[in-house]
């Protein structure tokens, strides 16, 4: 890239009429506006472009992605697929899932491959923040002799958030107790107040979200959090990554009939392959 590029695509992308200046800090409403009228006050709106982002299909479900890593003492295992836009009704319900599902040293996914089975340091699970289609992802560094076991584990994991195993009774509980609980301290960064405003202008989210959110948190019910996760989660779109000794993993990988499986290189290109090593 040079610098022709760049600034060709600033001039395109970073405009006045989309923008919205959120700030948070000891200042007060009319010294931020002199401030900014002095910074942006030559800014002249015009014609920028607009975005247009495709809906994204799920063709590529059913397939598992290989990437070697010789030698490696650990496999990284990712599984995910495209899941519904944000700034939606269900984003709360989501958002409560999705702790109690990936979020937390205690979630189910980490509770499972460190907690009880000593396979992994720590497994995540994330609904990824977007206006569009977002990507629904589970990470999960663990032991390479662990590789296909661990893959088998992650799947009965999202397979029981979608819906095999509800959420109810203590468990439930227990989530909605540390979404509210942990509100005192959520918000005591400026970096996190920003965040927060930022949310509210890139999801549509009304003024009054964060001030009510407490109470909605505690307003649901099971029945709420176990329908949006069987909206947002779809085992049966998953497509899969590994990294890891390819020599000593990709039989067992290949065994497990999840899918096709692909090889790629370094960069994600597919390559040729024999038998399996």
């Amino acid at each position: 890239l040079d610098r022709e590029a760049l600034s060709a695509w600033h001039q395109r992308w970073i405009r006045p009429e989309r923008s919205t200046i959120i700030a948070a800090g000891a200042i007060s409403l009319p010294d931020l506006v002199a401030a900014l009228e002095r910074r942006f006050g030559g800014w002249v709106p015009g014609a920028g472009a607009k975005k247009e982002m495709a809906a994204v299909s799920s063709s590529h479900a059913g397939k598992i992605y290989l990437i070697d890593k010789p030698g490696a003492p650990q496999s990284v295992i990712v599984a995910g697929h495209i899941s519904e836009p944000g700034g939606r009704p269900q984003d709360l319900p989501m958002e409560t899932v999705m702790r109690l599902f990936g979020g937390m040293s205690t979630s189910r996914l980490n509770r499972n491959l460190r907690l009880d089975k000593h396979w992994s340091y720590g497994v995540s699970g994330i609904l990824m923040d977007a206006r569009g289609q977002r990507p629904f992802l589970v990470i999960a560094p663990v032991q390479t002799d662990k590789t296909k076991e661990s893959m088998l584990e992650v799947l009965s994991e999202i397979r029981a958030i979608a819906g095999a195993r509800p959420i109810e009774g203590e468990e439930f509980a227990s989530i909605q107790r540390n979404m509210t609980l942990r509100l005192a301290g959520r918000f005591e960064t400026l970096s996190s107040l920003e965040q927060a405003g930022i949310n509210l202008v890139a999801y549509g989210q009304p003024s009054e979200y964060y001030y009510d959110y407490g109470r909605n948190v505690r307003a649901l019910a099971p029945a709420d959090l176990n329908r949006a996760a069987a909206t947002y989660v779809r085992p049966q779109d998953l497509v899969w990554l590994i990294v890891g000794d390819l020599a000593v993993v990709e039989t067992g990988i290949r065994g497990l009939g999840l899918g096709e499986v692909i090889r790629l290189d370094a960069d994600g290109q597919p390559i040729a392959t024999g038998a399996p090593r």
